[in-house]
């Protein structure tokens, strides 16, 4: 079946997921693959068909919900949800089924972010745009700051799924910093080579990285001091 495109990219598409996609399509299963869902809390528990649809049903009202198609196959979900008008602000969220196109799908996630991000900010009026990412995403973590988003904060020991307990890192991007991305790059998202040689540039030592050390050393010192009051 074929999707409507919402948002069209360079090389992908964000497209309106519907009842039949649900029913029919291989987006449950995509919640069942082990690596696909390793830093979520999905995959305790199998998927099918019926519980898709399920999802669908309750959330189509809800949030911004998108397929991510290479325009050759259907590989991925991303949303939008906690939308608040009022304070102008929302929460994202992207996964992925690299296995369908395990070549591309690094550039091809983090389009589809600089896609919706854009979308919140320039269509929705939001001010920021925010996530939970498990500690294990570092990497990715540090690839979303060539969009702007920066680390907030870390909750520990806030991911619990079986025996795994693992931080959660809080990021954000504002609309302040995509102004100033679209100012310096012309525009958001310019080109995936463009994007590929920023990757290369990243620092070696990652922010999320600095603030773990100094977490542990000023951080660690100071509530020392203060338990022992």
């Amino acid at each position: 079946m074929k999707l409507d495109v919402f948002i069209a990219g360079e090389n992908v598409d964000l497209c309106i997921p519907n009842k039949e996609f649900a029913e029919k399509s291989q987006w449950y299963s995509w919640f069942n693959d082990s690596s696909v869902t390793k830093y979520l809390y999905q995959g305790s528990m199998p998927n099918n068909h019926s519980q898709q649809v399920e999802f669908y049903e309750s959330q189509k009202n809800n949030r911004l919900l998108l397929i991510i198609s290479n325009r050759k196959d259907y590989m991925g979900v991303i949303s939008l949800s906690c939308i608040d008008l009022a304070r102008k602000h929302a929460a994202v969220a992207l996964v992925v089924n690299s296995k369908i196109d395990k070549m591309n799908s690094p550039m091809i996630s983090l389009e589809s972010i600089a896609m919706i991000t854009e979308h919140a900010f320039l269509v929705m009026g939001m001010n920021r745009v925010w996530a939970g990412q498990h500690q294990g995403l570092s990497g990715w973590q540090q690839r979303m700051e060539l969009l702007g988003y920066r680390v907030e904060g870390i909750q520990q020991d806030a991911f619990v799924k079986g025996r795994s307990v693992a931080d959660v890192i809080l990021i954000a991007a504002r609309h302040e910093d995509y102004r100033r991305i679209k100012e310096k790059r012309g525009k958001y998202w310019d080109s995936t080579e463009t994007m590929k040689k920023r990757i290369k540039k990243l620092p070696k030592v990652k922010f999320i990285e600095q603030l773990y050390g100094f977490f542990e050393k000023s951080g660690g010192d100071y509530y020392d001091n203060i338990l022992t009051f």
